[in-house]
């Protein structure tokens, strides 16, 4: 599986999705691609570049090395349908006791703006400066946030399906900024993912190969400069 495929299916794992798109996608062939995908994306030094089979054959540390036991068995039997949206219901739906939106605002200071509100250096709010950057970034690619994600433009799918727009669209050093520089807040958004009742363990699995792919990416171009 390509990069920009991997990314998408991070996006559809976090974001709605209708029941048989999710079927196809977790019971087939298309999941164990998946994780290929992201096993090798979590050891590369670029975004969306072209490997010839040799190199591609080297990066074969398995999950493992990356994620804990617990990770690698949910993400090896994703949830069903009936899972997905129940855990989603529970938690990827705001004003609940439960609730973990996978949402950058959430988990950044509110502002960092020449005039400050009242709030600006609060956490925990919508629709901060993460969600003007992602509304006017989406709109810069000729598109429109979806419906679904009006009050959160700086949704986690949202945010991972726009670096697969960018792979797509051979943006590749594009796609590297942006997965460098936005997604810091995942640490976070982790820790509250540890703090839910419910097994979690796919999501912060799911979680821990972006962090991972962030870090890779950060040490490559340490080593750069």
């Amino acid at each position: 599986m390509e990069d920009e495929a991997v990314f998408s299916v991070l996006a559809q794992c976090f974001g709605p999705v209708d029941e048989a798109a999710w079927s196809q996608l977790s019971k087939g062939p298309l999941w164990s691609d998946f994780l290929d995908g992201a096993r090798r994306v979590m050891q590369a030094d670029e975004l969306g570049a072209l490997e010839a089979p040799l190199a591609r054959a080297r990066r074969r540390c398995p999950l493992q090395e990356f994620l804990s036991s617990g990770e690698v068995n949910a993400l090896f039997t994703p949830p069903t349908y009936a899972e997905k949206q129940a855990f989603a219901a529970r938690h990827f739906a705001g004003g609940l006791p439960e609730s973990a939106m996978p949402v950058e605002s959430l988990y950044r200071t509110w502002s960092t703006g020449a005039a400050p509100a009242p709030f600006s250096q609060q956490q925990g709010l919508y629709l901060g400066d993460s969600a003007h950057y992602m509304r006017e970034l989406v709109e810069r690619f000729g598109m429109e946030v979806p419906p679904a994600f009006a009050a959160c433009p700086d949704h986690l799918a949202l945010e991972l399906d726009l670096v697969a727009v960018m792979l797509r669209s051979g943006m590749r050093e594009e796609a590297r900024q942006f997965l460098t520089e936005r997604f810091a807040w995942l640490t976070a958004y982790r820790m509250r993912l540890l703090t839910l009742d419910d097994d979690a363990r796919f999501y912060i699995g799911l979680v821990d190969v972006i962090v991972t792919i962030r870090a890779q990416l950060t040490m490559a171009d340490a080593a750069i400069a």
